[in-house]
């Protein structure tokens, strides 16, 4: 054990700590996670693995998937990141965050067994995710990839059913500046013989003949399963050649992409059915049970308030349309709270706004990724009004105070800003 952890004893300690046992806050590699993970665990794990990766909708599929499981019955794991607001927001076991003491407990684990190899931020808390879990003896462990998918720390796990969401440009320092060649990466989480669920009916086109390279079973959608939106009424149908599910409630209360998500989320379910079989019913109650905070959350109703971790082109253009279908009963003035990181393609993902946005409230994000509010703003169409903040609660505050009762006002860009909004009006509360 090394001296230093006596010395450790408070989660905020740890997660500093874990956060210096790697040169690199990124490096893509299996190797060295690989070799934790055979010391804590070589005989494996015998629990089902669920694995999602994808640009888009991952961490929506992930909470379908937990609410609908937890809800039939069976012990759940639940790995997402990054947080909102808590660390533990990462790790949920039967939906409920992990308490601090089971944390510690685990980072204590894997602390004694790495010696020195050396682990980045985000290795070390995959596998806390998978010494917390193995721990509880759950029936089922969701895994959502982080980056990518090939060399992501996930992918130590072989997959029994692996999922993919949508694929857009998106970490093309590491994944690559072309789509089909981010595809490659994503479908990593394949495993021969078993199920890969391609949430897309239009994935990026080296996507599938890599998965018969692999010889995964594939189960695409609009191939293999189904989807009919119920017209006036607030359901949608899932079909499959032998599976039927009529009248499902709209994921958390969307139609369009979190459909799309939420299809993918049940036929990884149909392909455990044999395992893990869930009712029609307990499908249905679960599906609607699902929550996730900050995904096109509407915090506030009158004036409008919405805040969603959108952060690149693909998830910023279904913000705008999520955006514009609720401001149709609005007719004041839309305003945008908003934050960045500077290794995205800021403009491109922001002009899916420009049409909507009529004031921007820029912050800088103070990180080594971070993009300032002033780099935001020289990306702004030049007849933009626009303000800059040093603190995204700053920013808040002051279009909150310009706020009638018609207008709009929404927060996007990172989890970052998202999750320092959500903590900031929990303590105005």
């Amino acid at each position: 054990m090394h001296t230093d952890q006596q010395k450790m004893k408070s989660l905020p300690e740890w997660i500093d700590y874990i956060q210096t046992l790697h040169a690199r806050s990124i490096d893509l590699s299996l190797e060295r996670v690989r070799q934790v993970y055979q010391l804590l665990y070589p005989e494996g794990v015998s629990s089902t693995v669920i694995t999602i990766a994808g640009t888009n909708g991952k961490g929506s599929t992930a909470e379908m998937l937990a609410s609908i499981y937890s809800g039939a019955g069976y012990s759940v794991g639940k790995y997402t990141s990054p947080h909102l607001v808590r660390f533990n927001e990462r790790y949920e076991i039967n939906r409920q965050a992990v308490v601090d003491s089971k944390l510690l407990a685990s980072f204590e684990r894997i602390e004694s067994v790495r010696g020195e190899i050396g682990l980045t931020f985000f290795e070390f808390g995959t596998l806390i995710a998978i010494d917390l879990f193995v721990q509880a003896e759950l029936d089922i462990f969701i895994m959502e990839v982080g980056l990518g998918g090939r060399l992501d720390a996930v992918n130590i796990l072989d997959a029994d059913v692996a999922v993919v969401t949508n694929i857009s440009k998106d970490h093309t320092a590491w994944l690559g500046e072309d789509v089909n060649d981010i595809a490659l990466e994503k479908i990593g989480i394949a495993r021969p013989k078993r199920p890969l669920v391609v949430a897309s009916a239009e994935p990026p086109e080296t996507l599938l003949p890599r998965a018969k390279e692999i010889g995964a079973h594939v189960w695409q959608r609009n191939q293999e399963f189904q989807v009919q939106e119920g017209g006036q009424t607030d359901t949608w149908h899932w079909f499959t050649e032998n599976t039927n599910y009529r009248d499902l409630p709209l994921p958390f209360d969307q139609s369009g992409h979190q459909i799309d998500n939420a299809a993918g989320a049940l036929m990884a379910i149909e392909c455990l059915q044999q395992r893990h079989a869930v009712s029609a019913t307990d499908l249905a109650v679960g599906l609607g049970a699902a929550r996730l905070p900050g995904r096109c959350q509407i915090v506030q109703e009158s004036p409008l308030v919405i805040v969603d971790v959108s952060h690149n082109q693909a998830s910023l253009e279904r913000l705008a349309d999520f955006v514009e279908s609720k401001i149709q009963q609005h007719s004041g003035t839309c305003y945008a709270v908003c934050g960045m990181l500077g290794d995205k393609d800021i403009h491109a993902s922001l002009a899916h706004m420009f049409r909507l946005v009529d004031t921007w409230f820029l912050a800088s994000i103070h990180n080594e990724r971070g993009a300032s509010a002033a780099q935001i703003d020289a990306l702004l169409p030049s007849n933009a009004s626009s303000q800059c903040f040093e603190k995204v609660e700053a920013a808040y505050d002051v279009a909150m105070a310009q706020l009638t009762i018609n207008d709009c006002l929404v927060v996007f860009g990172s989890f970052h800003i998202v999750g320092d909004i959500i903590a900031h009006r929990g303590k105005a509360s």
